[in-house]
């Protein structure tokens, strides 16, 4: 008989991964991807950039061990993973040749109608980040006060108040454009 065992090609097994970074990652993943979909609009690169924030986090972890509060700096690992993603894949996408079908018109459709929401939203992250993030966490991702807090770092109080103003402002910018009326 054959001996399949010697045509198998050796495969990298898996990292092994400190128990309680794995247990972080895991309790806050959904958090981590909602966020992520929130800003991407996009669940598969929402995905690539939670994975990617996940190594990040990983390589950082012996420093969000030491850190006053973890969730925030993981938060604030996320967002630059976040806020640099298209400008990578951008970067990546130079090199590379497309060999897949174009995107499914549907998809842009949908998209639209988040538009005037996505232009606000870029504005007050512009204006006022912290309320941004604010309402992101609030509504986008559904988070109570007290966790907002925690993942900000502030008070509950705090957090209460930056989603109060950031939804003003909002309606400010949804109901008054300021990109030259282009949204009547």
């Amino acid at each position: 008989m054959n001996d399949f065992s010697e045509l198998e090609p050796d495969l990298m097994h898996p990292a092994k991964l400190p128990p309680c970074f794995e247990a972080f990652f895991a309790q806050h993943q959904r958090v981590f991807l909602a966020v992520a979909t929130s800003r991407l609009r996009d669940r598969r690169d929402a995905e690539e950039a939670v994975m990617e924030a996940g190594l990040r986090m990983h390589a950082k972890w012996g420093q969000m061990l030491s850190h006053a509060n973890p969730m925030a700096l993981a938060l604030k690992i996320l967002n630059g993973i976040v806020c640099d993603f298209y400008r990578r894949q951008a970067r990546y996408h130079r090199r590379e040749h497309i060999v897949a079908t174009p995107p499914d018109i549907s998809y842009l459709q949908e998209l639209r109608s988040h538009e005037q929401l996505d232009r606000a939203m870029d504005k007050l992250e512009k204006i006022a980040p912290i309320q941004a993030n604010c309402v992101r966490l609030r509504y986008l991702v559904g988070l109570s006060y007290d966790q907002i807090a925690q993942w900000l770092d502030t008070t509950p109080g705090a957090a209460r108040t930056n989603v109060h103003h950031g939804l003003q402002r909002l309606r400010e910018l949804m109901e008054h454009p300021v990109d030259g009326g282009r949204d009547t």
